[in-house]
């Protein structure tokens, strides 16, 4: 039988089975088992701009992001941010900490209002310990986590800036929801932003996104960055490195 997950505080009102249900890490459990899971959360709502974890913190909490835009971050030595992610309603973070126990390795801080509920670490801990399908889940988060760091790693070593950038800007993409074909951004990132992701200047960003809004390749409409040309940002993204 299920080991039992202590009870926490839903706060703000949360009815049960109303919350946990678009995340994808619960996907396919009974309206019951769900329920036994939001009674051990905490729900919490966070303006834009606040910071949910930091990086050297010890506390355990995981955390699943139910509305809303966040991003992880690191820093360097120097004191500048290294982008690693950008988090979307139905993700969930903080898990490191609640499995190995070690201060967190990122910090994350929202891009947008966000409506989080959030579960001890032992809780957490019983839950994947208790039901094998979200332990599998979990796993192959952690496992994916490992690969995308090699992928950056490869990136950050061969890759001029320019592809980076445009290897980005394909990243966070999605499908024009009324142009087939077509891609878009939405929200637009900050240039800030997708310097920290790729690890360039963000002076080295306006001068790519100054040349590719030029050739007709990107276009910013209010908050809605769209892809033009799809097939010359992939040209480039493929092209040999070329710093700038």
């Amino acid at each position: 039988m299920a080991e039992e997950i202590p009870e926490g505080n839903k706060g703000n009102g949360e009815a049960a089975g109303g919350g946990l249900a678009d995340v994808p890490l619960f996907s396919g459990l009974r309206k019951k088992e769900l329920g036994r899971i939001e009674a051990a959360c905490q729900w919490r709502d966070v303006e834009t701009g606040e910071k949910i974890i930091g990086r050297g913190e010890t506390d355990r909490e995981v955390y699943f992001l139910l509305a809303g835009i966040a991003h992880v971050l690191n820093f360097a030595d120097s004191g500048r941010a290294v982008d690693y992610a950008a988090l979307e309603s139905g993700d969930y973070f903080g898990e490191l900490a609640a499995i190995d126990g070690e201060p967190r390795s990122a910090t994350v801080i929202t891009r947008t209002p966000c409506r989080l509920a959030v579960m001890t670490g032992d809780a957490f801990l019983k839950l994947i310990t208790s039901n094998k399908k979200i332990a599998m889940a979990v796993f192959k988060k952690l496992a994916r986590i490992v690969r995308l760091g090699d992928d950056r790693i490869i990136d950050l070593s061969l890759l001029g800036a320019e592809q980076r950038v445009c290897l980005e800007l394909l990243r966070l993409a999605r499908p024009d929801p009324i142009v087939v074909d077509n891609l878009e951004i939405f929200p637009v990132p900050t240039q800030e932003l997708i310097a920290n992701s790729v690890g360039v200047a963000r002076e080295t960003v306006a001068r790519i996104f100054g040349r590719l809004s030029g050739d007709g390749v990107i276009e910013r409409e209010a908050k809605v960055l769209y892809i033009r040309d799809r097939n010359r940002l992939e040209e480039l993204a493929l092209a040999e490195g070329r710093m700038v």
